[in-house]
């Protein structure tokens, strides 16, 4: 069902970036400062000792880790070419042309970090669809991890598993979302990359200013190894690790405002899968810039994936609807534009859906003109279109995906091989132009 608060007109608090204020037993640390404590315990037995970094730094055997007490910051990369173009992409006849820097950059991987953050509703939870593109991404141009992660998990995610407690029994630290149902938005409007943050406090939450994170991963592949934890929160820090690990414990003491965690490698392709239960897509206003420029900047985003729509479908019915719905959504790729200004723009419009009527199910009328809207939509706004309809094979096509076992009863979502072979058409569609250097169209 669609997202009231988002797809209506409904109003939303005023947004700002207030500074969180720090506590610990650190002596004479000052209200004003803004920190994150962070002690960590490697779970592998593989490690016999650890050491901490600030960016630059090699680790130390000087130091164990459940003495030390650090405050990493992130880099500066204000040095960074954020208008890499090319001939090859940008020639103006090529549907490709508006992920030029994303292709330019992945000639970078090896070197750094290049970071796809995949935006979705309901149809990429569980890190569905997104997972095979981040597969065949760290497959051909490196990287390891599973990306950002949110701090407290509540859905059954397919290649991590995340706990979280305090004194041995589990707690869910007070989270605020700019998407769902109004009693999760913030008073004062302060949302990060994730469109949601999780407050430790023990005011909101007894204690939640003392905290045992747990990331175990599940699968086999390179998103199942990771050598650092990146602490997504209004000053970012990092853990290293002398070597690749599947699992790792961290422990987090003190109040902050946490927008994520994620598991990752300094180079190579990181992928985030942000799924957004129940929303259109067109919140993305309602998060305040500094806090999405700040992680697209650092983090060297180059693709950000928008894969929304499916949520109006059966509230759409008419030209004028379409275009009330496309004109919003127009505003949100403008503003993730001015967000990210070095990041291409991939729009990905609905699958086919199906509604019941006398006895049969039936492909929703309105999605030709809205899939074909939101193509001419992602032109003017200087972003690539996938149309996700016509890779299934256009109206009618989900009864094929549902005999075939790659969709649900309901007509709507993917099962899990439904998933994965919607997220290898959508591989196949990114990598295309690499693979047929003189096949673009």
């Amino acid at each position: 069902m669609v997202d009231d608060a988002d797809y209506a007109d409904r109003a939303f608090g005023n947004l700002y970036y207030p500074a969180a204020i720090h506590q610990s037993s650190v002596e004479k640390m000052r209200p004003s400062q803004v920190c994150l404590i962070i002690i960590l315990a490697l779970t592998l037995a593989a490690a016999a000792s650890w050491g901490w970094r600030t960016y630059n730094e090699p680790p130390s055997s000087e130091h164990s880790i459940f003495d030390t007490i650090v405050l990493l910051s992130i880099p500066d990369l204000s040095d960074e070419d954020n208008n890499l173009r090319t001939d090859r992409w940008n020639n103006g006849q090529s549907a490709y042309k508006w992920l030029a820097p994303f292709y330019d950059a992945l000639a970078y991987s090896r070197e750094q970090t290049i970071r796809v953050v995949h935006y979705g509703d309901s149809q990429i939870e569980g890190d569905r669809m997104t997972f095979v593109l981040r597969r065949a991404l760290q497959d051909r141009f490196g990287g390891n991890g599973v990306g950002l992660l949110p701090l407290y998990q509540t859905l059954d995610v397919r290649t991590s598993l995340q706990t979280i407690q305090h004194e041995n029994r589990t707690i869910a630290p007070k989270v605020y979302r700019a998407y769902g149902p109004t009693s999760y938005r913030r008073s004062d409007g302060l949302y990060g990359p994730m469109a949601q943050v999780y407050i430790m406090d023990n005011v909101k939450v007894a204690g939640s200013e003392d905290l045992v994170w747990n990331i175990r991963t599940r699968l086999n592949g390179p998103e199942s190894r990771f050598t650092r934890i990146r602490i997504v929160a209004e000053q970012d820090s990092f853990v290293y690790m002398p070597d690749t690990v599947s699992s790792y414990t961290l422990y987090l003491t003190g109040k902050q405002l946490i927008y994520g965690i994620s598991a990752e490698t300094p180079t190579g392709i990181q992928v985030d899968n942000i799924p957004m239960r129940g929303c259109a897509g067109t919140i993305f206003t309602h998060i305040d810039s500094t806090a999405l420029s700040h992680y697209f900047d650092h983090t060297r985003t180059r693709l950000i994936i928008w894969q929304f729509s499916g949520n109006v479908v059966p509230y759409v019915k008419t030209d004028q609807q379409i275009t009330h719905y496309v004109n919003r959504v127009k505003q949100q790729i403008r503003y993730l534009h001015q967000v990210a200004p070095a990041a291409a723009i991939l729009m990905i419009g609905p699958s086919d859906m199906l509604y019941h009527e006398g006895g049969q199910r039936k492909s929703y009328r309105v999605l030709p003109a809205l899939d074909k809207a939101l193509q001419t939509a992602a032109e003017e706004e200087r972003a690539a279109y996938w149309s996700l309809f016509d890779a299934m094979g256009g109206a009618g096509s989900m009864n094929e995906w549902i005999q075939q076992g790659l969709a649900g009863q309901d007509g709507i979502h993917f099962t899990r091989n439904g998933a994965d072979k919607a997220g290898q058409l959508l591989s196949d569609y990114l990598l295309f132009p690499i693979n047929n250097a003189n096949g673009l169209h």
